[in-house]
């Protein structure tokens, strides 16, 4: 039988009374933790009767609409549109199923409970009745494209079938386009973004199809400005190897970017539509007779092992033309000796 020493019984009782005094102040910090958890606030969603497919709400926008309650629940009230811009903010936290309550609502104000129970889905479908719920309501970020990076909210309401048909459904960006009507959408909501920018374009007349502009290469074209504005002079081969700086900021229009045919003269002919991208391979679109351009973001291109390169892809043209592929072509179809030494001879 083995006896303890009273040097190692007082260190026995030393390493106890520690492993008392860690657990103690693990049970505190977890308390803490816990009572530390934000608890949203309830909340009411009021949707348009019979609306179905996606909705959207975009948070802490300035000029949205003002915050609403109902006692305790905060209002969302979706317009016909499907998006609401709310001054709200995002409600991050925790909460209980109970306290989030989906209604459609009739022109009279009448209110009719939706459910989030998918159950209900599977008990219609035994019945052939075909019920209506609501799933989502996660929270997103926009990829800061425009300068601008918000958070929103995105759910679907429908039946089964209606919740996954494309005519119903929509994404951010296009939810972005509803509320961008005006031009005004991230003005209101950004207004302190960076924008493009300003930039002005020539082009070859009757230049078609793609073209590419090369960014910060010193052996490039000096960079050219006219009235403070930068001046991008596309060469007949389509590529553009230039010392100046692209945009940092990308836009689909920017409206501070100009873009002109010249002709042998110099004299200058507007070029004002745009793309968008609504614009698809059909008909309807490829029938239009009207010039436009097209312009990607700045990417960066591997040309070679040791060479990579800030290029960006545009395109002239009718609509018909910017889709055809004769006028299309790679980047790297222009690389050769004199291309690769101009372009990366300092890599």
């Amino acid at each position: 039988m083995a006896y303890l020493s009273k040097g190692d019984s007082m260190k026995s009782f030393y390493n106890i009374h520690l492993l008392k005094i860690l657990f103690i102040s693990l049970i505190i910090a977890l308390l803490s933790a816990c009572t530390e958890v934000k608890k949203s606030e309830p909340a009411i969603y009021l949707i348009p009767e019979d609306y179905v497919g996606s909705l959207y709400i975009i948070f802490n926008a300035p000029n949205g609409e003002p915050p609403k309650y109902e006692g305790d629940s905060r209002i969302y009230k979706i317009p016909l549109s499907g998006v609401l811009v709310t001054q709200m903010d995002a409600n991050e936290g925790w909460i209980e199923n109970s306290q989030i309550q989906y209604f459609y609502v009739s022109d009279t104000g009448e209110r009719s409970p939706i459910s989030e129970d998918s159950s209900l889905k599977r008990d219609s479908t035994e019945s052939g009745e075909e019920i209506r719920t609501m799933y989502g309501g996660g929270l997103g970020h926009t990829v800061p494209a425009y300068g601008c990076d918000f958070i929103y909210q995105n759910f679907t309401v429908g039946t089964d079938s209606e919740q996954t048909d494309s005519k119903y459904l929509f994404d951010i960006r296009e939810a972005i386009k509803i509320e961008n009507i005006d031009g005004k959408f991230f003005d209101s909501i950004c207004p302190n973004r960076k924008r493009p920018s300003p930039a002005i374009y020539l082009i070859p007349e009757s230049y078609t199809g793609t073209f590419y502009i090369i960014y910060n290469v010193p052996k490039g074209s000096p960079s050219k400005y006219e009235n403070g504005v930068p001046i991008f002079e596309v060469p007949s081969s389509g590529v553009l190897i230039t010392q100046a700086k692209g945009s940092d900021v990308w836009e689909e229009n920017p409206p501070n970017w100009h873009f002109y045919y010249v002709n042998n003269k110099g004299d200058r002919t507007p070029i004002k539509k745009r793309w968008h991208d609504d614009i698809e391979n059909t008909p309807e679109f490829l029938s239009s007779t009207q010039l436009t351009t097209f312009h990607a973001s700045i990417e960066g291109i591997i040309l070679s092992k040791n060479c990579s390169v800030h290029a960006q892809l545009f395109a002239v043209g009718q609509v018909s033309d910017i889709f055809d592929s004769q006028f299309q072509f790679d980047l790297k179809e222009h690389i050769d000796t004199s291309f690769y030494e101009k372009v990366c001879a300092n890599h």
